[in-house]
């Protein structure tokens, strides 16, 4: 048996979902999403691949019978291991193998670097517990073609939104995601100097065009205008706001149909700046590790 831990917001739910459907495609054995996290905790949306795709992958929480589940489910609660450690803990002869160092598991344990393509993580004998985002574009490109019939978003319906959309279709706009929230709380937010050289750059770069803020934070980026270097956009810069909740996809929909992209250190513009497949986009992308 092969599981994929599966949890966080949209973005990182995205790319372990494609590094999930990258392993059914190229391997024979089955492999399963880890859902306990959405059992356990109350985070960002939930699970969003079925709501927002239609999608039905395989889930651990349907591998096991109603009442075992609950039953493990509740051990985690009560801080009795994770799924790779219960299983271990009755008799499993599970293996881990992590890309990331937040992991708690006694049994033998496995280190890859984080944000690369391990394609010969796949395939893999026995039992293997794969703990990881997989946020690079190579597990993307493999299947492109698959995941972009699975991953269609709903089309936009609200008056506000389609007429940005149409705002995007006619104009060279650029997208400016600013992520704060849980970012601030953990320490990662990009600095305001970061977005000002961006601002600087794709002005120069793509001139006179219009710019979009997309942000969880946009009274905040309202009053630190001049820092971000929002004010080079003079008077053509639109504040996208309402899609939050369970509409905050589209935030990533429209960013994703813009000419130049500045996107955030997340998971979430950074599959936008992958999904966006104008063959002229312009993206500035503060992650040396994940190429565009």
């Amino acid at each position: 048996m092969k599981i994929q831990y599966f949890n966080g917001g949209l973005g990182n739910q995205l790319f372990q979902y494609i590094f999930y459907r990258y392993y059914q495609l190229n391997a024979s054995d089955d492999i399963y999403l880890d859902d306990m996290k959405f059992f356990k905790l109350h985070e960002h949306n939930g699970y969003e691949l079925k709501r927002l795709f239609g999608l039905t992958p395989n889930l651990i929480s349907d591998y096991f019978e109603p009442d075992v589940w609950d039953y493990m489910v509740s051990v985690a609660k009560d801080g009795g291991g994770d799924l790779c450690q219960q299983m271990k803990n009755m008799g499993s002869d599970i293996i881990m193998v992590a890309e990331t160092k937040n992991v708690s598991f006694d049994g033998q344990l496995y280190f890859v670097k984080s944000n690369e393509y391990h394609p010969e993580l796949v395939g893999l004998p026995g039992n293997i517990y794969y703990h990881g985002y997989w946020i690079n574009k190579e597990w993307l490109s493999a299947i492109r073609e698959t995941i972009m019939k699975e991953i269609v978003f709903p089309p936009l319906t609200d008056a506000k939104n389609a007429e940005i959309a149409d705002i995007i279709s006619k104009n060279n706009c650029v997208s400016v995601h600013i992520r704060r929230g849980d970012f601030i709380k953990w320490g990662i937010e990009l600095s305001e100097e970061f977005y000002f050289g961006a601002m600087t750059n794709m002005t120069v770069a793509m001139p006179a065009t219009t710019f979009l803020v997309f942000s969880d934070d946009i009274p905040w980026c309202k009053r630190n205008y001049q820092e971000l270097g929002l004010d080079k956009a003079k008077d053509n810069i639109i504040f996208v706001t309402g899609n939050e909740g369970d509409k905050s996809y589209i935030d990533l929909v429209l960013m994703s149909k813009c000419r130049g992209m500045i996107i955030a250190n997340s998971a979430f513009s950074y599959f936008a700046a992958l999904y966006n497949e104008r063959s002229d986009k312009v993206v500035i992308n503060p992650s040396k590790r994940r190429d565009i």
